[in-house]
């Protein structure tokens, strides 16, 4: 259960803080977005980090259970497929981040499914 809360400690507030900023400050990230994904090296560095993220949870936490801790493999697993199709597929990931861009809820969404997620993991990373 260590390396559960550990990971949960780690990426649990940092969730909450894009949550909280998505929601807060939603046009600030539509600007973001509309420059990250005009910009192919970012796509393909973001891809390298995510990846790499989330080998490093999977490698610290193969673990598949009943209980909350599935959730942290299920976000190594996430980062993992997110970084592998930025770096197979970078042109697509503009063609989609534009799409969500022009969304008028999605930040709204997102926040809220980030700022969810996260208090959710610090919770349990804190409480455990």
């Amino acid at each position: 259960m260590d390396a559960s809360s550990t990971i949960a400690r780690l990426i649990g507030p940092v969730f909450c803080a894009m949550g909280i900023g998505m929601l807060a400050n939603g046009e600030t990230y539509r600007q973001i977005g509309t420059q990250f994904i005009n910009n192919q090296p970012f796509i393909y560095f973001s891809g390298v980090l995510l990846l790499v993220g989330g080998l490093a949870i999977l490698n610290a936490h193969p673990v598949w259970t009943r209980d909350w801790r599935s959730v942290v493999t299920a976000v190594g697993w996430a980062l993992a497929c997110v970084g592998v199709f930025r770096l197979i597929a970078p042109q697509f990931v503009t063609f989609v981040g534009g799409s969500f861009l022009t969304s008028g809820g999605f930040f709204l969404g997102a926040g809220v499914f980030f700022l969810a997620l996260g208090s959710y993991l610090t919770f349990k990373g804190y409480a455990a």
